[in-house]
């Protein structure tokens, strides 16, 4: 028994090591992309603000949402440059027909910090540890970065989900919250 007993350590270093490959594989390489065809499941209609709040491309209004298991949770409704994945955008009369507005829940998928929408460039560069020329949805915790433009895709950092989208009606001309993507 005791000439054996040395390879249970040795194991136990292999699987650890096994388990930690997966983990930078999985961190890294297996990223789930947010889906072209989203389900949204009901929320009671929110109003999140006047399409003439959104007058310059990346203004971001935040608002609560209400969940449909009835709790609530942080949202943020950002103008993009174009549409996103899904075709979620919802075209405006703003200033021109081309304005484009995205919904995400606020709400980090690894460890459920609140996500910013963070418009400096360096920061995300140099502090994120990802390199872009956008802004984008960051995660202040544990320095995920989620693209707004890719439908709320994890692009960087220890998140491997995309951030559920909020569908969005222009409703007698406001912008309301009128769903929150299955996930």
């Amino acid at each position: 028994m005791i000439k054996w007993l040395w390879r249970v350590p040795v194991i136990a270093v292999a699987a650890g090591g096994g388990y930690g490959l997966y983990e930078a594989i999985k961190v890294h390489f297996l990223k789930r992309s947010a889906a072209a065809e989203p389900t949204f499941d009901e929320v009671t209609p929110t109003r999140v603000a006047a399409p003439g709040e959104f007058a310059e491309v990346w203004d971001g209004v935040p608002f609560t949402l209400p969940t449909p298991a009835g709790g609530t949770i942080p949202a943020l409704v950002v103008r993009l440059p174009g549409p996103i994945p899904g075709d979620l955008a919802l075209s405006t009369a703003v200033a021109d027909p081309s304005a484009y507005l995205a919904g995400f829940s606020r709400v980090c998928t690894h460890q459920h910090c609140t996500v910013v929408l963070n418009r400096d460039i360096d920061a995300i560069n140099f502090g994120f540890n990802y390199l872009t020329d956008a802004p984008a949805l960051t995660c202040p915790c544990h320095l995920s970065v989620f693209d707004p433009m890719r439908g709320g895709k994890a692009v960087s950092g220890p998140a491997v989900l995309p951030l559920p989208r909020v569908r969005l009606e222009l409703l007698d001309g406001v912008v309301f919250a009128t769903g929150l993507e299955r996930t």
